[in-house]
């Protein structure tokens, strides 16, 4: 049985502006491109585009796929304007929960407030009874009311965890918690059930293919009890569905024990890197600098992890014949990183691979290039939080935030992802901002305009870049003959209509194998 598809315009991703004008499918791969004379007497049946556009499958580089299911099943504050809105939408739910319950807001971004500032924990602890966390828009801060300090034990005498800060004033506890020490409570949380895990991830999936997105590179197996219970709910719904193909990458902590289980993989669920966190984030001044911050003199961030830690992560990563992933945001960081890269490099053919990388100079990149090493970039970085980055860095180390272009022009493998839940996983937003580096409706050249990318290298970011990332870019992230038969379909042609309309575009279809599994239902 085989389909052929047509009727629209078809982009290969092979070269700048190639299409076809028919695209032959059977057992979920392409057999042939060409002419519909050619191939239509090999069909079976006809797949008619209808005017709309065809690319291959849109692939998310980069997110946490029940982190992002979370955000859908509980409060977002993502657009939050001020504190007393914030306090205000929190209070209200609190009030129809029971004291044992916990009450989860996400996206918190003070930058967005007239006056940026938390809420203390004593305005935390008035909002009700029930456990309160708030999750900044980062994921690298925490704020939490006292009832959910003491379920982890956290009083003003606790001490912080390595790799994290549990803020104080004046020795006592503010509620903030950042990076390894929000883990203590956000592992723990008594409702992350495997039925909870479950409706998080069904939820998230459905979402993500309404972007037209056929999968995605996330890394959950840390997060939600023993990785052996994000594992089975992968296989439940992502797996059994098929409709959906996951990348996962394995945390540090839990990557021998997955090994230990020896897990197999399938075209819908891939175990893949070990992934390390090197240092924080901007927003909670812990990404990890060279030189202070602007605007906190006696600060640089932190490194979660020595080199000499560092160094036996990536040597038990290279003893599984595994690469390594790594979340590095600040200049100190990724140069750590890359040093110990360079001592410990993978296995001929493979790449490691540095997230986010967020902030560079010249030797930086060079380093980069000189090194088995592809970058997994966040396009929509570049647009939330950069005139407070720029407060952080000042106007000449801000100069190499968020780079894309120089990576491509260096010949580096670039892939685009969102980190969701941090921010939307529609990969017109990526395109969007990586084509214009900035906000949408703002109308100037684009935050660093020396970084901006055409729109064809924007969309190979979430095609060939995601493919090529993970070593499949012989069987992904093209319309070529072999390849898998992964679409995604869209009303409008990104490479011809006004700039500003990227992020409005609809999504036809989403297609895996060749089935569609995704049907925008205002098209019947």
């Amino acid at each position: 049985m085989a389909t052929l598809w047509t009727g629209g315009t078809i982009y290969t991703m092979a070269q700048v502006g190639e299409t076809v004008e028919a695209v032959l499918v059977e057992d979920g791969k392409i057999v042939a491109t060409g002419s519909v004379d050619s191939l239509s007497p090999h069909a079976t049946s006809i797949q008619d585009l209808q005017g709309n556009v065809m690319y291959p499958g849109f692939v998310d580089s980069h997110l946490h796929i029940i982190g992002y299911g979370e955000k859908l099943k509980h409060i977002d504050v993502s657009n939050v304007r001020s504190k007393d809105e914030l306090l205000a939408i929190i209070r209200e739910r609190m009030t129809d929960v029971h004291a044992d319950q916990w009450v989860i807001a996400i996206g918190l971004n003070e930058t967005q407030f007239e006056v940026p500032m938390f809420p203390t924990l004593a305005e935390l602890d008035a909002l009700g009874e029930a456990h309160l966390i708030i999750k900044r828009s980062c994921h690298h801060l925490i704020l939490a009311n006292s009832k959910a300090l003491a379920f982890a034990g956290i009083t003003n005498d606790t001490p912080s965890p390595e790799g994290g800060v549990i803020d104080k004033v004046n020795g006592q506890l503010t509620g903030v918690l950042k990076d390894a020490a929000l883990y203590m409570i956000v592992n723990h949380m008594p409702h992350i059930t495997p039925e909870y895990i479950e409706d998080a991830l069904e939820k998230a999936v459905v979402s993500l293919q309404s972007y037209g997105l056929v999968g995605g590179h996330s890394e959950d197996l840390s997060y939600y009890g023993p990785p052996i219970q994000p594992i089975k709910a992968f296989r439940k719904i992502v797996e059994a569905q098929q409709s959906f193909k996951v990348h996962l990458l394995q945390h540090h902590t839990v990557f021998e024990e997955i090994a230990e289980m020896q897990e197999t993989a399938s075209p819908y669920l891939e175990f893949g890197a070990m992934k390390i966190f090197i240092d924080g984030a901007f927003g909670g001044r812990t990404a990890a600098l060279r030189q202070p911050y602007c605007d906190e003199l006696d600060n640089c961030g932190m490194l979660v992890h020595s080199t000499e830690q560092l160094q036996e992560y990536v040597q038990l990563a290279r003893q599984h014949g595994q690469t390594v992933a790594v979340h590095a945001i600040g200049d100190l960081a990724i140069e750590t990183i890359l040093e110990v890269f360079a001592a410990y490099p993978p296995r001929e053919g493979q790449v490691d691979r540095v997230i986010h990388c967020s902030l560079v100079n010249e030797d930086l990149l060079e380093k980069l290039a000189s090194l088995p090493v592809a970058v997994d970039m966040q396009p929509q970085f570049v647009q939330g939080e950069y005139a407070a980055e720029l407060a952080r860095l000042g106007e000449e180390r801000a100069q190499g935030l968020h780079p894309l272009k120089s990576l491509l022009d260096r010949g580096l493998v670039v892939a685009g992802g969102s980190d969701a839940p941090i921010e939307v996983p529609n990969p017109l937003y990526g395109i969007y901002a990586a084509v214009t580096r900035r906000n949408f409706g703002e109308t100037h050249d684009g935050y660093n305009p020396q970084e901006k990318i055409s729109r064809f290298e924007a969309v190979r970011l979430y095609t060939v870049g995601a493919a090529q990332i993970i070593a499949q870019d012989h069987v992904r992230g093209k319309i070529e003959k072999g390849y898998t038969a992964d679409f995604t379909v869209l009303e409008e042609d990104l490479f011809k209509i006004d700039i500003e309309n990227i992020p409005q575009v609809k999504v036809t279809y989403t297609v895996v194998d060749g089935r569609i599994v995704y049907k925008n239902r205002c098209k019947e």
